[in-house]
């Protein structure tokens, strides 16, 4: 398959799951299951990175850190340092639905700016869903970027999606 078509079906998984799928979720309120769920989309994210295939068996603290380092940088990636964002977000969160007493879930940002996103509170690091969703909207733009500037081989997904 030429590079162009599957860098479009990657563009089109990343806008109709990552944005709309997720997206749905923030505008609903439903911020305890988005935060599952993004924890998932790191890995996803990640996978997109090496040159592995996408059902490569062992690789999901691996490409949960590529996405984290390659991706979002900054604070996340100090964050991740020794796996704590993979351990006690992604993997906590996916294999029990129950958050780490090391983290904190905030629905929105605090107003009166006490708890803010990536900060830590009384020893816990806090996650605010809404900050959280607009950073992994600007990590799948930074991967299509990518993408599309050949610093990113595609990968060859089977992705269609109808939605009734």
């Amino acid at each position: 398959m030429e590079n162009k078509e599957q860098i479009r079906r990657i563009e089109f998984f990343l806008e109709e799951i990552i944005f709309g799928e997720l997206g749905k979720l923030q505008k609903a309120g439903l911020s305890y299951m988005q935060f599952v769920l993004m924890g998932q989309a790191i890995e996803v994210l990640g996978s997109f990175l090496d040159h592995k295939p996408m059902k490569a068996k062992g690789q999901s603290s691996i490409r949960f850190a590529n996405g984290i380092n390659r991706l979002f940088g900054g604070r996340y990636r100090l964050l991740n340092d020794n796996f704590l964002l993979y351990d006690k977000l992604r993997n906590q969160m996916t294999h029990t639905f129950i958050p780490s007493r090391d983290i904190l879930l905030l629905p929105t940002a605090d107003a009166s700016g006490v708890y803010r996103h990536l900060d830590y509170m009384e020893g816990r690091l806090v996650l605010v869903a809404d900050v959280f969703y607009e950073d992994i909207c600007l990590a799948c733009k930074h991967l299509i970027t990518l993408l599309r500037e050949g610093k990113v081989k595609p990968k060859n997904i089977v992705f269609e999606y109808h939605e009734r």
